[in-house]
């Protein structure tokens, strides 16, 4: 799996973030701002050819394109901010995503843990969105499922169900065994990090 880290010498040093900060909205600014953050920025699109560890903090000044995975918990924390599009297989982020344009995802969007922020200006478009106690601020495109952050419904739960397979939820095996659907709950957000780095499917 490449880490963005890797790539270093291919961007630059951000040192005023002044001006990316006024460009966007929401959260994001105040890690932008912080002086203990080291930014790094690509100018224009960043195209990546396979899953990607988001290791660093960085801004992407145009699309950025994973052909794979984007995840930013693998060996470090990630913060990435994407001034036009950003376009995924899959998307598990424990640090933080800001997308001025529009999230497209072929697969999942699984934003987790509140000390970071998921914050998107334009749509989520993915075949699931699943937010477990993550601070969001995100439009709607076209999604099949969505589970929302705080507040979700038994409705949510049961058409995000109805498209996973059950080795994403954490009773999903046992009760599969016996006959039964997994129980409505979120999708394990390490169940579904540890499927997609084997490269077990995530829907039926």
């Amino acid at each position: 799996m490449l880490t963005l880290s890797s790539w270093r010498a291919r961007f630059d040093r951000l040192t005023d973030t002044s001006e990316v900060a006024e460009q966007v909205d929401g959260s994001i600014s105040g890690y932008l701002t912080n002086k203990r953050i080291g930014w790094y920025v690509h100018r224009g699109d960043l195209v990546v050819p396979e899953s990607v560890d988001n290791d660093m903090a960085l801004v992407v000044d145009g699309d950025m394109i994973v052909h794979g995975f984007l995840d930013d918990y693998v060996s470090d924390v990630g913060l990435l901010v994407v001034l036009g599009d950003l376009v995924v297989r899959d998307l598990v982020s424990w640090g933080s995503v800001y997308v001025a344009g529009d999230l497209r995802a072929e697969g999942v969007v699984y934003g987790y843990y509140n000390d970071y922020t998921f914050e998107v200006a334009g749509k989520v478009h993915a075949r699931a969105l699943v937010l477990d106690d993550k601070d969001s601020d995100y439009r709607t495109g076209e999604l099949e499922a969505e589970i929302d952050s705080y507040s979700p419904t038994k409705k949510q739960y049961r058409t995000a169900r109805d498209i996973f397979v059950p080795e994403v939820y954490d009773d999903g095996v046992e009760r599969a065994r016996r006959g039964k659907l997994p129980r409505l709950d979120r999708p394990s957000y390490h169940l579904v990090c540890s499927r997609l780095h084997e490269g077990l499917p995530l829907f039926q």
